[in-house]
């Protein structure tokens, strides 16, 4: 009789644990917070008017869905304070020096892929796709005709002030034609953020 009710009280145990509501996780890599979402759109906002992009304005617009991730801005930072640095330059986009970059690079080491969503973009008329899918089009030659495709980093927030962001452009009517990439500086000021710095990411076209 004890081993009877000692069963049962076990498999009731058991139950009470499955049926058990699971406990929210707090993922801060699910969604943007405001001011990542303010800083992203007033940069694409900006951008996307300039002249360079004359010739595509009636072209629809991709975001890959992956976001390049916080590092890739931050190395090219990096690879222009080395060599700018040691031609003697003093330019005023430099933000945090050598010893910050390593502090940063640490915080970034177990860094998740951002995955981007139309909800993002405030002013932008946009249509997702994975980073895959693209690689499939050029591959077979069936490339996005009359579509920019833009590749963007999450901000990485410096202080409350300066943000850096990754951006490239291309043509899909080419698979992924460059038309320009860099990485900015975003600068608060008189509360507003505004491209303050261009950083080049040593790759030529």
């Amino acid at each position: 009789m004890k081993k009877i009710f000692l069963i049962v009280l076990i498999m009731f145990i058991y139950s009470c644990s499955t049926n058990k509501p699971k406990e929210q996780t707090n993922d801060n890599n699910s969604n943007l917070t405001k001011i990542e979402k303010t800083i992203v759109n007033d940069f694409l906002d900006k951008e996307l008017i300039k002249e360079r992009y004359k010739n595509y304005k009636d072209f629809e617009i991709i975001v890959i869905e992956e976001a390049l991730i916080k590092t890739k801005p931050l190395a090219d930072y990096e690879f222009n304070y080395k060599y700018k640095n040691s031609w003697g330059s003093s330019i005023k986009e430099w933000i945090i020096d050598s010893l910050q970059i390593k502090k940063i690079k640490n915080q970034l080491k177990n860094e998740d892929v951002y995955h981007w969503k139309v909800s993002d973009f405030k002013n932008l008329k946009v249509k997702i796709l994975k980073h895959e899918e693209l690689r499939k089009t050029t591959n077979t030659g069936e490339y996005l005709q009359n579509n920019l495709i833009i590749y963007l980093s999450k901000p990485l927030i410096i202080d409350k002030n300066n943000v850096l962001i990754s951006f490239e452009i291309g043509d899909g009517g080419f698979g992924f034609y460059p038309i320009t990439h860099f990485t900015v500086l975003m600068r608060k000021i008189n509360n507003k953020w505004v491209e303050n710095g261009y950083y080049e990411d040593g790759v030529f076209n």
